[in-house]
């Protein structure tokens, strides 16, 4: 069996985030079971290329297009690589094309073609809420217009609400709608996004599969033996509660909601102190919010920490948070669950069994992060509720999830 796996972007060469570190922890299960693999992605900041890293064979398209991914113009990028993926594969031997996001808009188009399989996460189908106007709308240099989180826009919306989101309706949701359409197979992370997505886009409940996103526990339980990052280091004392996020710095991760969130939490509890880990467009503005709310005492923020040291740092802290605008699929909350620690988080619910490992929000304001912050804390539960966030994520190790994937996958290939 020989699958192709594309995506936009990957761990480790491009930027990092929940989907590069997906495809590449997926790939390297699927190679576990024996599956002959290659990932296509475009390009990193080398040349077109085929390479072999950790035993996985990569090949780089053009064009380079992860500088500009979280801009709403990175719509276009993808594109320009599904021209090449097509072209790439149009003699290519192999038995399926697994594709996250709109990689194989033009490979469906072809007329002799192998199966598909169309991976699609909450960034895919939602969109950011920018009309037309300036250049400035579709570059997001201004964004503090793609705030107020994502709208729903499908084929079957009104007339007046695809002309006011004009440029996502035909170069994101349009070509989207084809992919889910035209493929054979569509991979979602819950039961919550296949309901979402097969009402958005009219599709037939049997052709989706739940492909949870994971995490590699046993590679996580090796690492935290070796932890040398400590609480001191850090200008962390023992009695301190200290909080995590991991995210991109972007408005939708809600990175931001926290850090004001703190600002109540403090004439509460000034123990509490929090660790954030990440980069993005928004970096500026938190730390313009934690210079005037008077928080640089109670905040640390890394912005490149290696996939080595990041279990560390989720082994020196009490609580995750993870606070999107809406759900969605976030790693991040897996590897703070495989370090045992209880999670707030907006994203994904289910991970959340009848608040014994935490708490579930409907909201990422931060009246609602602060209340759920205090419960936790005042509660004096927090090591048992880690406890049982280890033993949930056992659930959501990556071979029992490629071992899914792989069963559809056989149902594919005549």
């Amino acid at each position: 069996m020989k699958v192709i796996l594309s995506a936009k972007s990957v761990y480790p060469f491009h930027p990092v985030g929940g989907v590069q570190k997906y495809v590449y922890y997926f790939a390297k299960a699927l190679t576990r079971k024996g599956v002959d693999l290659e990932i296509v992605a475009p390009l990193d900041n080398g040349v077109p290329r085929t390479e072999i890293y950790e035993d996985i064979k990569y090949t780089f398209l053009r064009p380079s297009i992860y500088r500009y991914l979280e801009y709403p113009i990175g719509w276009l990028g993808v594109h320009l690589f599904s021209y090449s993926l097509a072209r790439y594969l149009q003699d290519k031997e192999f038995d399926l094309l697994h594709a996250f996001d709109m990689a194989s808009y033009r490979y469906l188009k072809k007329r002799c073609r192998k199966p598909v399989i169309a991976h699609i996460f909450t960034d895919n189908y939602l969109s950011n809420p920018i009309t037309l106007g300036t250049a400035a709308n579709l570059t997001a240099s201004k964004f503090e217009q793609i705030k107020e989180g994502k709208v729903r826009i499908t084929p079957f919306s009104s007339g007046a609400i695809k002309r006011k989101y004009l440029a996502q309706y035909l170069f994101k949701i349009k070509p989207m709608y084809f992919c889910l359409k035209n493929c054979e197979r569509i991979f979602l992370e819950d039961d919550i996004f296949r309901e979402e997505v097969n009402d958005l886009y009219c599709l037939e409940e049997a052709k989706s599969d739940i492909v949870p996103v994971g995490v590699d526990v046993g590679m996580i339980n090796n690492r935290l033996q070796f932890a040398s990052v400590s609480r001191e280091e850090l200008g962390l004392g023992p009695e301190d509660v200290v909080l995590i996020t991991v995210n991109r710095l972007a408005a939708d991760k809600g990175v931001d909601k926290i850090v004001l969130a703190l600002e109540k939490i403090l004439k509460k509890d000034p123990r509490v102190k929090l660790i954030i880990v990440g980069s993005g467009y928004q970096e500026k503005e938190i730390h313009e919010i934690i210079e005037q709310k008077g928080l640089r005492d109670h905040v640390c923020h890394f912005k490149d920490v290696s996939e080595e040291k990041l279990y560390e740092y989720y082994n020196i802290s009490d609580i995750y948070i993870s606070a999107f605008s809406y759900p969605g699929s976030s790693i991040s909350t897996l590897e703070a669950m495989a370090c045992s620690l209880p999670v707030i988080t907006t994203a994904q619910s289910w991970l959340v069994r009848e608040r014994q490992n935490g708490i579930a929000l409907n909201s990422n304001d931060p009246k609602s992060i602060e209340e759920a912050v205090l419960k936790l804390v005042e509660n004096n539960n927090l090591k048992d509720q880690g406890r049982i966030s280890r033993d949930v994520v056992e659930d959501f190790d990556w071979d029992p999830i490629a071992e899914k994937a792989l069963e559809q996958y056989k149902k594919l290939i005549p």
